[in-house]
């Protein structure tokens, strides 16, 4: 490397340093972070990261390429460029963490952004000589991450979660093989993210718990195994339910629980004996069954079903009205829905959960409650019931089964509301002159449980009503009411396609 370019790596590596957030003054325990504490830093940030973008639009290779003969030249550099990204990053945080450091200047964060999204981060962290800025870089966290001094450090605690997540989250880099995570990293990664979901501000904790979902994520399983890192994670992980109801909370907390049973618990074949499973469904279902609040109820629905599917490897269930079946490369809700239907009444048994079968039939009224209502959450949350009901009542468990009155009442009372829901959409159907795409996409969900309820009371009441065989007599009718529903639906396209016109 000639002296040119000595100075000119020196220069750029001076002028990265000054866009790096310093070391607060005062701990983030002693009072949240505001904008104007960071005035000095920010009128030098929007001064100096120009001139560093303007330098590397014009000399990349020698300030973020390799030379296998001065290896190590450019790595403080393009360390300290990772670091700054990271941070300076708008990464859309529903709490807008970070915003009282991050520039304010629409032109610099579109270039932060164009660098983190796009080819160039990914080039600097996973091309040839990347194991060296990636030293550098765990060497800086291992500092001012420490139990000590990580609370004058807000900053880089969010970038090291993000640099976390870029390069051992589930969507890995493209350009290059991202590092392999190894049992020190991963244990460093358990430490922070211990540290965070111990803090008393939930933005910290929810961080914490982005570190965790990484860790138990499918790429890192056999780390996990071998260290026994993952039980840490979910004895951690597991203290904070019911303790926050923020949705992005609660959603990234079940992903991870959900994460640890994918990890542990999916190989486990004997039932006999209560388990860490029965133990999440206990947690679950109490929290679902007192929640009234329609998001959250969603989230907690959602990680119902997933576990509820868990030993149905050919189905994935992405949002309560996404459902995809893998041998047939499908994703269209209905189609899908009703392999799942034939599927479980072709012989699964889900024998994981024939303790809870009662309990959570005894919810489903509550829960066809929840449905009821002209917005497309509540479509959206019928069609969940919709898979929950599949997933409970079809597939036949004779150790759960039995002709239990209060089992009876509940199920006959799931059906009555929606029957009667059914019928109050379809006298409003009546009195339209249009529809809404909303009203269209509630009356699909309506079509589709009742074509449920129908596959239910043909081919599954003899075993939950043995006593009744008048309930096929229910099944018939509900073919009837079933097609008066098709006549529904077809009205409320024709109608929305002549609004269209």
């Amino acid at each position: 490397m000639d002296g040119a370019t000595v100075l000119l790596v020196e220069r750029a590596t001076e002028a990265i340093r000054c866009c790096k957030v310093p070391r607060l003054l005062t701990s983030i325990e002693e009072g949240p972070l505001e904008r104007p504490g960071f005035e000095q830093f920010l009128h030098v940030l929007d001064a100096t990261l120009p001139l560093v973008f303007d330098l590397l639009a014009r000399h990349a290779s020698e300030l973020t390429g390799y030379d296998e003969y001065n290896a190590d030249d450019n790595v403080p550099f393009k360390a300290g460029l990772a670091l700054v990204l990271a941070e300076q990053y708008d990464g859309g945080e529903s709490d807008d963490l970070g915003a009282e450091y991050r520039t304010g200047s629409g032109a610099l964060r579109k270039r932060i952004a164009q660098f983190f999204q796009g080819p160039e981060l990914e080039h600097l962290l996973t091309d040839r000589g990347s194991d060296r800025v990636w030293r550098h870089l765990y060497d800086h966290y291992r500092c001012v991450l420490s139990a000590d001094e990580w609370k004058y450090y807000p900053a880089d605690v969010l970038g090291f979660v993000r640099l976390v997540e870029f390069l051992y989250g589930p969507y890995p880099p493209n350009v290059n093989l991202p590092p392999v995570l190894d049992d020190d990293a991963a244990a460093h990664m358990l430490a922070v993210g211990i540290t965070l979901v111990e803090f008393f501000e939930p933005a910290y904790r929810l961080l914490g718990l982005r570190l965790f979902c990484t860790l138990l994520g499918p790429r890192h399983r056999s780390v996990m195994r071998r260290t026994n890192i993952h039980r840490v994670v979910y004895s951690n992980a597991i203290k904070l339910s019911g303790k926050f109801n923020q949705e992005v909370f609660l959603e990234t907390l079940w992903r991870c629980i959900f994460l640890y049973v994918e990890l542990e618990e999916a190989s486990c074949e004997d039932f006999t004996q209560w388990n860490t499973v029965d133990d999440i469904m206990e947690t679950l279902l109490n929290a679902l069954m007192f929640e009234s609040k329609l998001s959250t109820s969603s989230i907690l629905l959602l990680y119902l079903l997933k576990l509820l599917a868990l030993d149905l490897p050919n189905y994935i269930i992405d949002a309560l009205d996404e459902i995809q079946s893998i041998d047939r490369k499908c994703h269209l809700y209905e189609p899908v829905c009703e392999q799942l239907r034939q599927d479980c009444l072709g012989g699964f048994h889900n024998r994981r959960y024939y303790r809870w079968l009662q309990r959570i039939i005894e919810m489903l009224p509550h829960e066809a409650v929840k449905c009821q209502g002209s917005s497309r959450d509540n479509g959206r949350y019928c069609h969940g019931v919709n898979l929950l009901f599949i997933l409970v009542t079809f597939p036949i468990e004779p150790e759960a089964v039995r002709a239990h009155i209060g089992m009876q009442t509940n199920l006959v009372e799931f059906i009555n509301v929606f029957k009667h829901y059914e019928q109050e959409q379809s006298a409003v159907a009546a009195k339209r002159t249009s529809a809404t795409s909303d009203f269209v996409y509630n009356t699909k969900a309506l079509v589709s449980i009742s074509k449920s309820m129908l596959v239910f009371l043909t081919a599954r009441a003899p075993q939950y009503f043995p006593e009744h065989p008048g309930m096929a007599a229910l099944g018939r009718q509900l073919a009837n009411d079933y097609a008066d529903c098709d006549s529904i639906m077809y009205n409320c396209m024709q109608s929305l396609i002549e609004t269209l016109r």
